[in-house]
Parts: C-alpha cells; structure tokens; sequence
C-alpha cells in the first residue's frame, strides 16, 4: 500500500530532521577534593539520573523551556534519525562528527550515550570563566591547589604564583591543569558571589552551577558537571553530541579558540619565571606521528571512568569540522580521529595503530605529567 504522508507528519517529520542537522589525563587530564568536601559538592551515586525532583537544577530549567533532557532525545542523533555521511572503523566507544559551519551531521557511535567527561570537561570551564573575567584580569594562586587528586596532572602551579587569566587558561587547555582548574573555578567563583570571604569549597559550588548554566545555554542539555577539572565524580555526565555543542561555543570564542589550536605557549608570569605550555593533543604537535596540520584544537582528557578522549576540530576544505571520540585508549583516540578526518580528506596519510590485545584495560590513566 503507498504511504500517504500527511501535513501532520511531514511537519513533524521536517522539524526531526532540523533537530538532527543541529546536532549537526590521568585522571589527570582532572582534579579531585576530599571524599568529605567531594560529597558536599556533588550528587550522590544513588541520585536519580532521570528527570525527577532531583535532577539538576540546569536540567530542570531546560525541561521548564520545553527542551527534553532524556539523553536518547535531549535535542541529540540517534542511530535511526539519519542516513550515516562518513563510515570508518574506530575503537573508540562514542563518537560524533559534525559540520559546524553546516550543522550537517556526518557520523556518529553512541552519541546520546551518557558518559563521563574527563579534562574535555576544562572546555566549558574556560568558557565559564571568561563570562565573568578579562583575559587580562590577575589572580593569585592560593590554597586551592592542594585539594586536587595526587594523580592529577598539573601545570605546577604555587601557592603566592600571580598570573593573568588567559596564562591561567593556557594552563589548563593546553597542560589541563587541575591545580589551574581549581585556581580559575576559586577565584571567579568568588567574583561571582561578590565575597571574597568563600571557602574555596563555596567558590567551587558556585562555579560549578555556573558551568552548568552555560552548559544549558550552549546547547549541552544532558550533562551534568560536579567539577571544574572533569575528575571523575558521582553524578557527573555528558555526551558526545554534547561536548560538541561545548566545542562549538569555544571556537567561537576567539581567546579559546588561538590558545586551544596552539602547540607550544611561553610565558613570563608576574615573578618572572618562565614557563612553556605543550598541547597535549598530539594532532597539533609537528613531531608526531598523529600530526595533521588541518587541525584546529581542542581539548584531550582521560580518567579511569571516561576512558582516553579527544574533542578536535579541523578545518578543510574551508569547513570547519568538530570531532568528538570518546571512551578509547591512551594513542588510538588520535588515529581513531584521523580516521574519521580521512573520509573528509582522502589526501590525509594516517599511520595505523593497532589497538590493545583483547582484555587490556580500556580506561586507562595517563601518566601524571612531568615539568
């Protein structure tokens, strides 16, 4: 029998295809308090992760504006929503390619799937911070810095160190220091309140409904962050169609934009030590193996939960691509992403790495990074 489409129907039919086009390191790649003070600042393992009179306040908010936060349908692709653009076999266990210029969707693994965000959680603390401080602002490092995770990595931050927010920035995007997560969440945190007499704990809380707000306002609608660094924590989630909306909103922002598609940055800060900040996404890094010199940013990240990640972007062909992996392992998030750079540039020459032998922890930390 012909299938008859009514105006109904190719109304709603049309408004799911707009919806589609859209979407269109150790755990040192993030930092970690106190089993106490992490309890006071984040939900409880046995809180509801669906909407309920617990949810986040942020997703709450999204539903009252008619936005679904169900992860299957908050605004993000699923298997059955569209034709797949690009196909290539990766490891990685979520994943989402999308034009941004275009908004046109080209491939995507999971991509609604509730996962932990490790350091690309940074991206959207960077963004947070700057909605509230000047690049040129100078902040004093203070005791902050020791409530993050023995294994988390740093940028060597001390106590008494004064540094402007964009050198503070670079720190965490390119190094992904928790100790300058903690420093920037601490100190806009209490900017925010308008009390420089908070406990960094108070300031951290305050940052970190701020985040969440953003996160709402760029689009992230099914996440939920319960720090400023992306450590891994209880009631703490994104997607990959998520952290591509969060990607977005940074390439948008010309600060974030130059330091996350930077290598290398130099800097003298206030007491005149010199300090060099290296990227630890090796897309940008000339002498390796994974370099590709179309990419563009953004942000790495790896914890025991959220397994070795890599949000990235590339330009190519005067289009700027976001690509989002997730879930994989410590080399192979950058081939898996050159992978998928490949379908859209087939002048891209990729060396094939081979993945670990069956049964080889697939969350692996990376190691605790060195000066």
């Amino acid at each position: 029998m012909k299938k008859i489409i009514t105006p109904a129907l190719a109304l709603l039919l049309a408004l799911s295809l707009a919806a589609c086009g859209d979407i269109g390191n150790t755990q040192g790649d993030g930092a970690g308090i106190s089993a106490t003070e992490r309890a006071a600042l984040t939900p409880s393992k046995d809180a509801p992760t669906t909407p309920t009179e617990a949810t986040p306040a942020h997703e709450t908010e999204a539903a009252s504006q008619g936005l679904s936060t169900s992860p299957a349908v908050a605004g993000s692709a699923t298997n059955t929503e569209y034709e797949q653009k690009i196909s290539a076999d990766i490891t990685a266990a979520n994943a989402y390619v999308v034009n941004m210029d275009s908004g046109a969707v080209l491939y995507q693994k999971n991509c609604d799937e509730r996962i932990a965000p490790a350091s690309t959680a940074k991206m959207l603390a960077a963004l947070t911070v700057l909605d509230y401080c000047s690049s040129d602002d100078t902040v004093t490092v203070g005791s902050e810095i020791d409530l993050i995770a023995a294994d988390s990595s740093v940028a060597w931050l001390q106590a008494g160190d004064k540094l402007t927010v964009k050198q503070l920035l670079a720190a965490l995007l390119l190094l992904s220091g928790n100790d300058a997560a903690y420093t920037l969440a601490v100190n806009t945190g209490k900017r925010m309140a308008g009390d420089d007499g908070l406990s960094a704990q108070q300031a951290i809380k305050v940052f970190v409904d701020a985040m969440n707000r953003k996160a709402t306002e760029v689009g992230a609608i099914s996440s939920n962050f319960a720090n400023p660094d992306g450590y891994d924590a209880d009631g703490q989630y994104t997607t990959a169609f998520d952290l591509a909306q969060i990607a977005k909103a940074c390439l948008g922002n010309d600060a974030l934009a130059e330091i996350m598609g930077s290598y290398r940055i130099s800097e003298t800060l206030a007491n005149g030590r010199e300090v060099t900040y290296t990227n630890t996404n090796k897309l940008l890094n000339p002498n390796s193996q994974y370099y590709y010199s179309n990419a563009a940013g953004l942000k790495t990240g790896s914890t025991g939960d959220a397994g070795a990640c890599l949000v990235s972007a590339a330009v190519i062909d005067g289009q700027t691509y976001i690509c989002v992996v997730m879930g994989g392992f410590a080399e192979i998030r950058f081939s898996d992403s050159l992978k998928l750079y490949k379908e859209l540039d087939p002048a891209l020459s990729i060396t094939e790495i081979s993945a670990p032998p069956i049964g080889a922890p697939g969350r692996m930390r990376e190691h605790l990074q060195t000066p």
